[in-house]
């Protein structure tokens, strides 16, 4: 078989701090890739957005490559450009068309009754439903997908998660240019960079969070030696310096961060790298050894500086976590990101003001305010009874973006985009926090890409407050 794996493209829809956004390789696809490569079919990725391409190119790529069967990656805000790649894919008469992703596996029916131009929908993990596709295996036999079939939607069993994930071929990084990829500027190094996904499903139940409808719950994670054989193939091929674990939680089981750890530190491998954690998952004694084996900025997720928001939200985690965590980090001198949410289910403008005044109390190096989305998937999404075939503007579904989707707070729409204008000025408008982002920029190329994020904010404030 012929496959075309594509990445929908997404950054337009930030707004004005997309020229601080990153450009990442779609690790989903790559997995995919790797198997079906492994399975002897003919493969290629094309991420239109980090190459430079627009719609006549990928036009010409599906006319030259003749894919048997193209596969899509979205996640909810860039559903209408898939459907219109999807679009060009049937009249380059492309056989069939599969979109996967969080939003695919979250409203599958809605996306065949929206999106004439896709035949397929896999619900859960890629690699298996790909894998038997590429097979021939008949459509009602493959578990976890959605098709038409005599103007009906047909929905099959669902897909059990793949357990042994050890059993995955490191992604097929080899079908694309990785120096068409750039972190984001909060955690460029300036250094080559590569992003790993080491583990699978979250048990975490916080009600804004759709991950689970494409990885599930059950934490699902790489042995520490696949992690360490798949770093050193990327400092070997790609002189990687610089890694960036995009896992949900990469701290979710302390022991295997130890080992992770320890493994990198025994192997003497002189690198750096990022990772997002909870708060609840961190003490001195773990910090202290990820600095060592070079972690040297960590993401967490506050999400708000109000107890009662904390439990709306079904967080887990208590603002006196949240203090220990930060104060540890800083004590430590690790570089700190912290993620809040406004307009959270129950939100009002005191709550919101606790949330902002409790960002600065802990003292992140940066501190990066979002608005409340509840996507397709989400508890959060449920709770509003949204009627997701009725919904038109899935691409104002971005956290980041400058037009709040839809309310699930008392706030007004306009009010809360002018409230996250405030946080933002609020924080960063301070000598002390000038300070605290300085200090640790030890380079002059650091500097200018801070300086590139800061414009891209700045930009960003100016257009959320004008509500």
């Amino acid at each position: 078989m012929r496959v075309m794996l594509v990445n929908t493209p997404f950054i337009e829809l930030y707004g004005p701090i997309k020229i601080a956004a990153g450009r990442y390789f779609p690790l989903g696809l790559g997995y995919i890739a790797a198997v079906l490569k492994k399975e002897g079919h003919q493969v290629r990725i094309i991420d239109p957005e980090a190459e430079g391409l627009d719609y006549s190119d990928i036009r010409k790529i599906f006319r030259d490559f003749s894919p048997d069967i193209v596969g899509l990656s979205s996640a909810t805000p860039n559903f209408s450009q898939a459907c219109r790649i999807a679009h060009i894919a049937g009249e380059e008469n492309v056989a069939t068309v599969i979109l996967g992703g969080t939003h695919a596996s979250s409203v599958p029916e809605l996306v065949l009754t929206k999106c004439a131009d896709i035949d397929l929908v896999a619900i859960g993990e890629g690699e298996g439903i790909m894998s038997e596709l590429c097979a021939g295996k008949p459509l009602q036999e493959i578990n976890g997908v959605a098709y038409r079939k005599a103007g009906k939607i047909q929905l099959t069993a669902p897909r059990a998660f793949i357990s042994d994930v050890n059993s995955l071929p490191f992604p097929a990084r080899e079908l694309v240019d990785l120096k068409s990829y750039r972190p984001n500027t909060y955690v460029d190094r300036g250094e080559k960079s590569a992003t790993l996904i080491t583990s699978r499903g979250c048990p975490s139940r916080c009600v804004f969070c759709a991950s689970h409808t494409t990885l599930g719950r059950k934490f699902r994670a790489h042995s520490p030696e696949y992690v360490l054989r798949e770093m050193e193939y990327l400092i070997d091929r790609y002189d990687i310096k610089h890694f960036i674990f995009n896992d949900d939680t990469f701290t979710m089981n302390k022991n295997r961060v130890i080992e992770i750890c320890s493994l990198i530190l025994q192997k003497n491998m002189k690198i750096n790298w990022y990772c997002f954690a909870r708060v609840d998952t961190l003490d001195r004694e773990l910090l202290s050894l990820m600095i060592k084996a070079g972690c040297n900025s960590i993401g967490l997720g506050i999400e708000s500086g109000d107890e009662s928001i904390l439990k709306n939200l079904k967080k887990g985690v208590t603002l006196g976590q949240s203090r220990r965590a930060m104060q540890i980090c800083n004590e430590l001198g690790i570089e700190t990101f912290a993620f809040f949410i406004l307009g959270s289910p129950g939100e009002t403008l005191d709550s919101a003001q606790r949330t902002i005044s409790f960002s600065k109390e802990i003292k992140p190096t940066l501190a990066f305010f979002n608005m409340m989305v509840p996507y397709p998937g989400t508890e959060a999404f449920n709770d509003l009874n949204l009627n997701s075939q009725e919904i038109s503007n899935w691409e104002d579904f971005v956290a980041i973006g400058t037009t709040s989707a839809v309310h699930s707070s008392s706030i007004p729409k306009d009010e809360l985009q002018r409230l996250v204008s405030k946080a933002n000025c609020s924080f960063y408008l301070r000598p002390l926090q000038i300070y605290q982002i300085l200090k640790h920029i030890r380079t002059w190329r650091r500097l200018k890409i801070y300086m590139l994020g800061g414009y891209g904010l700045l930009l960003q404030i100016l257009r959320l407050k004008k509500g």
